[in-house]
């Protein structure tokens, strides 16, 4: 067997040992989110067999009836198929067919991605403003607080600024509007991630602050239009960083 594919063999394997069940009362949350994105991200390729259930169960001290949880909406996901046999990663082709939100996401042009954000957040910051109460707006305010507590660390921002626009949609009172916006989250954290590393911190928190204003005002149209801007300056930051890369690629 040639080195790389024993090397490859063995992150995957690495990938159950690398797991780290944090919150003992919703273990199969957290799973989930855990294995949809080692396999949206191509850590577990197409056609990967699972290990066996006891096997896995005993590695990562969880109950069958907790893992099974899990796979379930891997499974309504099409992102794996569970048989006999053992439980099995989906084609990507399968996935996409199957109108898989998260992945397509992944596929699409990253204009369409900020897109969709201007045409979903600004209708959530203007919702979210008629429905905030002053604990509401406390805690955007704390969130604010981590993200400049946090400023050295690229991957603690785009944690922060994620939460900061998910605490946005779940004061819509909203569900849809929340799962709205979790659907594209991989693609999300990658595009702010990127924004980050173009020095996009101190005009995030400027952002974010004027946000949080026009909340606790209880002011719609400011709250709609501060997103707004904000999403502008993310897509200038976001769209110069690909111009860079182009250029750099063209060298």
């Amino acid at each position: 067997m040639p080195d790389d594919k024993i090397m490859q063999e063995d992150s995957r394997a690495d990938v159950f040992s690398e797991l780290n069940l944090s919150n003992r009362t919703r273990l199969s949350e957290e799973l989930f989110i855990r294995l949809r994105d080692v396999i949206l991200s191509g850590v577990l390729p197409s056609g990967y067999a699972f290990p066996n259930e006891n096997e896995l169960c005993k590695r990562l001290d969880i109950g069958r009836s907790t893992l099974r949880e899990a796979y379930a909406p891997l499974e309504a996901m099409n992102l794996i198929t569970r048989t006999r046999n053992g439980t099995f990663v989906n084609d990507a082709s399968d996935m996409r067919n199957s109108m898989n939100f998260d992945v397509i996401a992944q596929y699409t042009d990253p204009i369409h991605i900020m897109e969709y954000r201007q045409i979903l957040e600004v209708g959530i910051a203007s919702r979210a403003a008629l429905k905030a109460t002053a604990a509401d707006v406390d805690l955007l305010r704390d969130i604010v607080r981590q993200m400049e507590k946090h400023s050295a660390s690229n991957a603690a921002l785009t944690f922060y600024d994620f939460e900061f626009h998910s605490t946005l949609a779940r004061i819509t009172g909203n569900e849809l509007l929340l799962i709205a916006l979790r659907s594209i989250q991989i693609s999300y954290e990658k595009f702010v991630f990127m924004a980050f590393q173009k020095n996009l911190f101190f005009q995030s928190v400027k952002d974010h602050r004027n946000i949080i204003e026009a909340l606790s005002q209880n002011d719609s149209e400011k709250a709609a239009q501060s997103m707004l801007e904000h999403l502008d300056h993310v897509v200038r930051v976001v769209s110069s960083s690909f111009a860079d890369d182009r250029e750099a690629n063209q060298a």
